[in-house]
């Protein structure tokens, strides 16, 4: 069945009420701001940030017109507090959006989640706070997504633990309440935080003055969005990975992984980023022999082209060998027939 069919069944009853509905081209036009220059951190690229490092504080105003805010009441709903607004994904209802007052904000509030689930050094560890620069790894990528079941066992151990003495930050809360009110959270009667029946998934994008790179980083989180919620994707991609990967080729996708610091121990991980960066990556990967096409970084969470140790050569063609790879075989998979898409110039590289 084709992607949109299968997607538009699910129209994820128990995560997603209260939420506006919008397309990916809507959030992305509401990600997009102007005269804005200031970094939300000093590490690498992130998702859709052309690998310049630079992350633009998005701006508190300027939404595009239905995606309304859920407010946040009560919960740092002021302009100098928090600020996190949720829409549903027009083709998946169980896939939340979720668009912050600014990419600091965003950092704040998914930056030790994200290091939690997928840090090559810290992952299954709550730090108390965000480290700068190249060492805060994924918590400095403009891009983040998880199942809300994932982002419950980080609160679950960030409660349990408390490090520094306090449980959520400011930014943290504010993201927990805008899910709880919409339904993808909730506190059982024990106190632990536990996803809506259907565990819907989370995705946001930093906002940019620079509407390709905000695109192109979309497009890229869609991807994970497709993994997680069509499970014949998911299937088809594991099944590549074991069956039709060498293991010195999957030493190359692992090493190119540790070096943005994933952890590429973690086999739904490494899978996962695998589809993600295969499908939509036009530029890390471009080795002159037509790996990628079109212009625009799809990700950019990483600061440049090379992999581990710098090579150009041997790993940079390895990698551009393997998405022609990956692209020809997935491409043909019916999940794959109405692949998405943000707007009608930023698709996946096989289109």
């Amino acid at each position: 069945m084709g992607y949109r069919a299968a997607m538009g069944k699910d129209k994820g009853g128990g995560g997603s009420s209260g939420a506006p509905v919008v397309t990916l081209e809507q959030f992305a036009d509401s990600l997009v701001v102007s005269g804005s220059s200031s970094s939300s951190s000093g590490g690498k690229g992130g998702k859709g940030s052309g690998g310049g490092g630079h992350k633009k504080h998005a701006s508190k105003s300027g939404i595009t017109k239905g995606l309304e805010s859920l407010g946040l009441a009560g919960d740092a709903s002021t302009d100098s507090g928090p600020q996190v607004e949720v829409s549903r994904w027009d083709r998946n209802h169980r896939v939340l959006l979720l668009r912050f007052a600014s990419a600091a904000a965003q950092r704040d509030a998914m930056g030790r989640p994200s290091i939690y689930l997928e840090d090559a050094d810290f992952h299954g560890t709550v730090v108390e706070r965000v480290p700068s620069g190249q060492r805060g790894g994924v918590a400095n990528y403009s891009g983040h997504n998880m199942r809300a079941s994932d982002l419950a066992r980080f609160l679950n151990t960030l409660r349990l633990e408390k490090p520094g003495g306090g449980a959520e930050n400011a930014a943290e809360a504010a993201m927990v309440a805008a899910l709880t009110r919409c339904g993808a959270l909730r506190t059982n009667k024990d106190g632990a935080v536990e996803a809506a029946r259907d565990d819907p998934v989370v995705a946001a994008v930093a906002g940019s003055s620079n509407r390709a790179e905000i695109r192109d980083a979309l497009l890229h989180e869609a991807m994970h969005m497709a993994f997680y919620t069509d499970p014949a994707y998911e299937r088809a991609c594991y099944d590549y990975w074991q069956g039709n990967v060498t293991e010195p080729d999957k030493n190359v996708w692992r090493n190119f992984l540790t070096t943005l610091r994933y952890n590429a121990r973690d086999e739904e991980l490494t899978v996962n980023e695998l589809q993600a960066y295969m499908t939509t990556e036009r530029v890390m990967f471009d080795d002159g022999a037509g790996s990628s096409s079109g212009g625009g970084k799809n990700e950019g969470r990483k600061g440049g082209n090379t992999t581990k140790g710098g090579d150009k050569g041997g790993d940079l063609e390895t990698l551009a060998r393997m998405q022609r790879e990956f692209a020809s075989y997935i491409k043909t998979h019916p999940s794959m027939a109405d692949p998405p898409s943000v707007g009608a110039n930023t698709k996946v590289v096989w289109l």
